[in-house]
């Protein structure tokens, strides 16, 4: 069964390439719509077109989609290791997919586009409400903590958060909770100032550089949620 939550996973991968260059048509900010890229098949069934047919492809299999795919794959196949076919392996992917998404469309835009934070918001919030076993107080708690630090951080700072950072936060938390969403965003934030300090070292950057913290955010979100089975829908 596990072979099929891996197809799974490169299909899902293959429609975020799609996504991550189709949903940037919506955002405001024109320059990013001028950046957008065109769009592509599988990249996974063209690399393998190349190596079984054994002749180049018409068109370059770009890396980035091709990392995509894989990775969807792997994450579908650990979060089916996991769970099983379950509620909790449907809500976990799902969750995966949308960061996966995210982080993907934010690398090659700098956006983090409104047309899914804001539905994601509402979503969240419905399901905190009306979801058994959810702590309703817990999760605003947790918005209000990722809204709070994260805007005081953006006044204090301009410039090196965006409003789409500001509002990723309020949405991990939401989802994560109080204090779980402490967590996330610390590693977050950790990952982040890694990265930082090591353009620093080589010299790739100064301190003035400006470096996306949406997949440094996204990854601090996942890691709690692979790593806290507490967190799971029973």
């Amino acid at each position: 069964m596990i072979l099929w939550s891996i197809i799974a996973g490169l299909v899902i991968g293959s429609w975020l390439n799609w996504l991550a260059d189709y949903l940037p048509r919506f955002a405001a900010d024109r320059s990013a719509r001028n950046r957008l890229e065109p769009m592509f098949a599988s990249a996974t069934l063209n690399f393998l077109a190349t190596i079984v047919f054994r002749r180049k492809n018409g068109n370059a299999i770009p890396r980035l989609n091709l990392a995509v795919e894989l990775l969807m794959a792997l994450f579908f196949a650990f979060a089916w290791a996991r769970d099983g076919w379950s509620l909790n392996f449907f809500l976990f992917a799902s969750i995966g997919a949308f960061y996966v998404l995210i982080v993907l469309i934010d690398f090659k835009y700098r956006l983090i586009p409104n047309v899914l934070v804001f539905p994601a918001l509402a979503a969240t919030l419905f399901v905190q409400i009306v979801a058994p076993g959810t702590h309703l107080l817990a999760a605003i708690v947790g918005g209000a903590f990722g809204l709070a630090v994260f805007a005081l951080a953006a006044y204090v700072r301009p410039g090196e958060l965006g409003f789409g950072d500001v509002k990723l936060a309020m949405l991990i938390g939401l989802m994560l909770g109080f204090p779980n969403a402490v967590w996330a965003l610390l590693i977050g934030v950790f990952a982040g100032g890694i990265v930082a300090l090591a353009l620093l070292l080589t010299r790739r950057g100064n301190l003035q550089t400006r470096i996306a913290y949406a997949p440094f955010l996204c990854l601090g979100a996942l890691s709690v949620f692979a790593l806290a089975p507490w967190l799971t829908i029973r």
